[in-house]
């Protein structure tokens, strides 16, 4: 499946029988930022508002029409656990929708994987061609806590270069080939009005979770001269290419 790189948020989700609604959030993993589920808004056609669908079930993704093409059926769908998806999603929650679309649990440890959808160890920085052998399920050990952080939290969160604040956290763009949110849309409208610029995950020197505050390893005059964000459609690799040139950082391509 080729990927892209894109804001996903209001993409259509369709099923093997039709559409089941738009994504409208992202559950992520935030250690390693791989992408565990798709928040969908399913309109007034069930009883809740929303469900929580696996990048597992996809099965493509068409920028032009902005939708994600899923292998299920709306039935499916229909009969899913009921997950609130305004609150915590627990290990509990987890493996029971695990076990209702029979995905593979994520949760159990393995080493690096070349995709985003298994690898709870891997490093955001893991290059496109580094595989490691999968270990027999025996060996495997069960984490007890989840480590997933909505986007819809994550969204204005302030972002201080090493010299002073930047801006906040505007939107997530996610590559959809091996489903990592590879960057964040920084808003620099209080500081360089009308101007969005992006940095990836790797970049970030600490979180604080307490205070909103995510710390990047640039300055200032650094983040003011990097190229800007303008288009909204898919990145392409020239952009990005400029973009880790003007950051002197090692490509993760």
């Amino acid at each position: 499946m080729q990927g892209v790189i894109n804001n996903i948020q209001g993409y259509s989700v369709r099923a093997t029988d039709g559409d089941v609604g738009k994504v409208d959030t992202i559950f992520f993993d935030d250690r390693t930022w791989a992408v565990r589920y798709l928040v969908v808004n399913v309109g007034n056609w069930l009883l809740v508002d929303q469900i929580l669908l696996s990048p597992l079930a996809v099965t493509g993704v068409n920028p032009d029409d902005e939708t994600i093409s899923v292998s299920l059926t709306k039935e499916q769908v229909k009969n899913s656990p009921d997950v609130d998806t305004k609150k915590p999603v627990s290990r509990q929650q987890e493996i029971t929708l695990h076990n209702y679309y029979g995905w593979d649990p994520y949760w159990l440890t393995a080493p690096a994987y070349s995709d985003g959808l298994t690898a709870v160890n891997t490093p955001h920085t893991l290059r496109r061609h580094q595989t490691q052998a999968e270990p027999d399920v025996a060996t495997r050990v069960e984490e007890p806590e989840t480590s997933l952080r909505s986007t819809a939290e994550v969204a204005g969160y302030f972002i201080q270069a090493s010299d002073g604040e930047i801006g906040h956290v505007d939107k997530f763009l996610v590559d959809t080939e091996f489903w990592m949110i590879r960057y964040l849309v920084i808003d620099t409208r209080n500081w360089l009005p009308g101007k969005k610029v992006i940095v990836s995950p790797d970049w970030i020197e600490d979180i604080d979770w307490a205070t909103s505050e995510v710390t990047v390893g640039m300055t200032r005059d650094e983040v003011k001269a990097s190229p800007e964000y303008e288009k909204q459609g898919t990145l392409d690799r020239a952009y990005e290419q400029r973009l880790y040139d003007h950051y002197d950082q090692d490509v993760y391509w």
